[in-house]
């Protein structure tokens, strides 16, 4: 079997959604399967957006975004709800997405800072470009 689990998150599973936000579903792969896809698709004029990986590949993206200060991918998976798991590991990914929440980030040097402060500054003009 290569779906083994699905998981979906965000807003509308938060309580929080607003006239943009879109349902975000994780499609959890066996370990076996060598590929991956992230895609969008609209029905019924919901935007969803859909992640297929496999646990290796959610783990890596908890490690990266622990890593990069970011706290996305363990959100996703500590707050969202289990459609289906057939093998138990999205109920052991949302375990590991609380610990990896529960851990502290080393302090960001100045220069780190100073450019991540420009980016936030530079996305804000580019939004408002828009």
């Amino acid at each position: 079997m290569k779906v083994v689990g699905a998981l979906v998150c965000g807003s509308y599973v938060t309580g929080h959604p607003s006239e943009r936000s879109d349902i975000d579903v994780h499609i959890n792969l066996s370990n076996d399967v060598t590929w991956r896809e992230r895609g969008n698709q609209i029905i019924d004029g919901f935007l969803i957006e859909y992640f297929a990986n496999p646990p290796g590949q959610i783990r890596h993206y908890f490690q990266d975004d622990f890593n990069k200060h970011r706290t996305m991918s363990m959100v996703q998976f500590q707050t969202g709800e289990i459609l289906f798991d057939y093998t138990g590991i999205i109920k052991e990914l949302k375990l590991e997405a609380y610990g990896w929440l529960k851990k502290n980030y080393e302090t960001i040097n100045e220069t780190v800072l100073e450019i991540k402060k420009y980016g936030l500054w530079d996305t804000l003009d580019n939004v408002k470009d828009c």
